[in-house]
């Protein structure tokens, strides 16, 4: 491989296969995403059919040996190589007749969902939790084929598509302040609203936990449905995060009331927890507010 696809292999594991997959989505490593594929799309047109034929020659991969694959740490492109390397030249001529009359915008459409599916390998394989890492593992392989296919990604199965239930929670959340305190003075009712969009805010940046961990903390709790909505949650809120190749949506505009009761008892003691702890860094107004009237 060129020295400098060995200098991009080298970004990316400072950028990706360091972090642990529940840290991906800090503002930080969405930073150094957002640069490696700025970075592979300032690459030269023939670098670039270079490394988009690393996957072609996964056309060829059986799931078994994928699954192997899997349980190496080594750059996915290298792997790939190293497995199919007796065809490299092949795989090069079937992407430069695919990809020939390929405008400069799809192929950087293409070479971001490539970094995408290398940061979801790092995360299949650093991830612990089975629920979580299975669906990494079906996000992994749906892009993979996106890039073979040059389609758009579809999360299709049983999941269904969004939204999942009506009202939303972000509408049935403004619709209860507007009953509960619209009799109030304006500057009152506005603290409430003001209370309302930032807890909707806090919700939409909420990690859920685990289907595992909740049946540990809640061994009554049916986790079915639970385990449903945290799968929906992590193909349409988290994961997109930082796959943006993935359609991204707010969690608290597709889901409803089913979730909000599953999360919201957790969710309200840590945010106390955590406003009481960094109370002294609020300014006093909001401290009152937070501290005397947050749900």
């Amino acid at each position: 491989m060129a020295s400098g696809e060995s200098t991009g292999s080298s970004t990316r594991r400072g950028s990706a296969s360091s972090v642990p997959p529940s840290e991906l989505s800090r503002p930080i490593n969405l930073q150094r995403i957002a640069q490696r594929k700025s970075q592979i799309r300032g690459y030269n047109r023939t670098k670039k059919l270079e490394k988009l034929g690393v996957y072609s020659a996964c056309k060829n991969t059986n799931e078994e040996e994928m699954n192997r694959l899997l349980g190496i740490v080594v750059d996915v492109e290298n792997l790939f190589m190293c497995v199919h390397k007796e065809e490299d030249a092949d795989t090069k001529q079937v992407y430069f007749y695919l990809f020939k009359n390929t405008n400069e915008e799809e192929m950087n459409r293409l070479l971001g969902i490539v970094v995408d599916v290398e940061n979801l390998f790092m995360c299949v394989h650093k991830e612990e939790d089975a629920d979580t890492k299975q669906v990494y593992f079906y996000l992994f392989k749906l892009l993979r084929k996106c890039i073979l296919q040059m389609s758009k990604p579809t999360v299709e199965g049983p999941l269904g598509n969004p939204p999942f239930e009506k009202p939303s929670i972000a509408k049935g959340v403004i619709n209860f302040v507007l009953y509960k305190f619209g009799h109030l003075p304006q500057k009152e009712w506005q603290t409430m609203y003001d209370l309302a969009k930032m807890f909707l805010h806090c919700l939409n940046h909420w990690k859920l936990e685990t289907p595992t961990a909740r049946k540990q903390r809640a061994q009554t709790d049916d986790v079915s449905q639970y385990k449903v909505n945290y799968t929906r949650w992590l193909c349409y809120c988290h994961v997109p995060t930082f796959c943006d190749s993935l359609p991204r949506y707010e969690t608290t505009q597709i889901f409803g009331r089913t979730l909000l009761r599953s999360v919201f008892a957790a969710m309200r003691r840590q945010l106390l927890e955590k406003f009481r702890a960094e109370k002294d860094k609020l300014p006093a107004e909001k401290r009152t507010l937070v501290l005397t009237h947050f749900p």
